[in-house]
């Protein structure tokens, strides 16, 4: 895709050049800094570079002066340019056309940012990535988890499409654009409304060769409402069940960035407000809400921190809190005083897998006895997304063997599952080219208790996944994928990128059992 905008004219080569008056913005035109009425720019005009010009026949003029007065009193320093009025309407004029020529490239990239973001939306991409370099500006789409060149062009239309959306498309934004420096904004409600998502976010770095922005787009989605839908195995779900009937309790939803645990979180709350039968108060801090809740949502205010926020919200009499994110110890501490003043709070977390949040926790200098009390620190759930194959045009693995490298090969005969194993084909009409058609969660939920909260304390982290796994039955995320691979929905290749090697299992658990 590549949505074609006439090239931009040079504003520079469109206007009438002058040694005497250059290309500066005129802070006493209509709409400037200094305005000044119609008659009195008639004979002066005041240039952002400090010029003060002034038809030498209207020097002595008192109004003139008294607005001379007003620059000393504001402070503004000045040099006075003698010229005529013919001058003086001349860079009138310059203002006004720089002005609308500014204008109007903004928008035409407006409208090309608009085209791009409908484009997105209609090809169910989640991110947008403008990767601006030295020559050429990338247009990539991340669709069902992964990353498609869009489209192309120069590199001077992706810094105008940058500066555009944040400087005229967000209503969440510091200063303005700076591609020098990481910034975060958020697109207005008017556009995301218009395309039919329920939000945009924006956040942008510098590269070596120009900026980076990257929009991730909300969707209202209510295709899948149930952890069925999202997945989940079934004794998963039954966990997540035990978990929203406890009366207090800290629950983590955990994983990468992208992993969908906003989307669980959704959906989880939902059930939980359902089997209250709405009579429980249900309240979130978000920063911001990614998607529409049966709760009370909040958003982070401009000036609140996760922990005032998190503070605050148990003073509103609620019965189940919902957090958007533990960032820090400050909002962790709050997440576990919910926790022991009889709340039952959910909130994200990111790390790799279910026993690591607790070790991420400890890292971020939470007290051990807080982690480690099994009342209190009731379950985690780590999650990642895989792509799914479109059974239309996908690939019986043990007739394409030659697309799969000899390790991975290995694993998966070692695993006796090659012959139900399919591959990424390349594409149909039924998955729009791709070969995916969507994605799915592996997940591994733990429900702590005192004997695993024991030897976390005691052992560490690997010691507690292996007592999870051997002891607790518990179903890892690489043992969901497999299951699913073996099913011939997803493609091993792509489960061991995101999620690690096939046998990453016996690696972790069956060598720390030898130990």
């Amino acid at each position: 895709m590549t949505t074609h905008i006439p090239e931009r004219t040079a504003i520079e080569s469109e206007i009438p050049t002058s040694e005497i008056f250059p290309l500066v913005t005129v802070l006493t035109a209509p709409g400037g800094r200094y305005e000044l009425k119609p008659e009195l720019r008639q004979v002066c005009a005041l240039t952002s570079d400090g010029k003060l010009y002034v038809s030498a026949q209207h020097s002595t003029d008192p109004y003139v002066m008294a607005f001379m007065d007003q620059l000393e009193h504001a402070g503004f320093d000045y040099q006075i340019q003698s010229c005529s009025m013919t001058d003086i309407k001349a860079i009138y004029q310059s203002s006004s056309q720089i002005g609308r020529m500014s204008k109007q490239v903004e928008t035409d990239r407006q409208a090309h940012a608009v085209a791009i973001l409908e484009d997105a939306h209609r090809r169910g991409a989640s991110d947008v990535h403008i990767v601006v370099g030295h020559e050429i500006t990338r247009i990539k789409y991340r669709i069902h988890g992964l990353l498609w060149e869009a489209g192309q062009e120069k590199s001077e239309v992706g810094r105008e499409l940058c500066a555009a959306l944040y400087n005229s498309m967000c209503d969440v934004t510091k200063d303005h654009f700076q591609p020098q420096i990481p910034q975060d904004a958020r697109v207005s409600r008017q556009y995301v409304e218009q395309l039919g998502l329920f939000g945009a976010r924006i956040a942008t770095r510098p590269l070596v060769e120009g900026p980076l922005m990257v929009m991730r787009l909300l969707y209202d989605d209510m295709s899948k409402m149930t952890l069925e839908d999202l997945g989940f195995l079934p004794e998963q779900i039954s966990q997540f069940a035990r978990l929203r009937s406890l009366p207090y309790g800290v629950n983590l939803i955990t994983g990468p960035t992208g992993s969908g645990k906003s989307k669980t979180l959704q959906v989880n709350m939902d059930l939980l407000d359902q089997e209250a039968s709405s009579t429980k108060h249900i309240l979130t801090v978000e920063d911001p809400p990614e998607y529409r809740i049966r709760a009370n949502q909040s958003p982070l205010g401009a000036s609140e921190t996760w922990d005032s926020a998190i503070t605050n919200s148990m003073r509103l009499d609620p019965d189940n809190l919902m957090y958007g994110e533990i960032r820090d110890l400050a909002s962790a501490q709050a997440a576990f005083r919910g926790g022991m003043t009889g709340h039952l709070v959910w909130s994200t977390l990111h790390t790799n897998n279910a026993v690591a949040s607790l070790q991420r926790l400890a890292d971020m200098g939470v007290d051990q006895y807080l982690i480690t009390d099994p009342a209190l620190m009731t379950g985690v759930i780590n999650q990642s997304l895989l792509p799914v194959l479109c059974p239309k045009c996908r690939l019986p693995a043990k007739d394409h063997a030659e697309r799969l490298d000899s390790g991975l090969r290995d694993r998966l005969e070692h695993l006796q599952i090659l012959h139900n194993t399919s591959l990424k084909g390349d594409g149909c009409s039924s998955c729009k080219g791709l070969g995916v058609v969507g994605r799915t969660v592996v997940a591994e939920v733990l429900l702590t208790d005192l004997s695993f909260m024991r030897v976390f304390a005691e052992s560490g982290a690997s010691a507690a996944r292996r007592y999870w796994v051997k002891e607790m039955g518990g179903v890892t995320k690489i043992a969901h994928a497999i299951t699913k691979i073996a099913a011939g929905e997803i493609d091993p290749r792509h489960a061991e990128t995101i999620i690690g090697p096939l046998d990453f299992d016996q690696q972790v658990v069956e060598l720390t059992h030898a130990g």
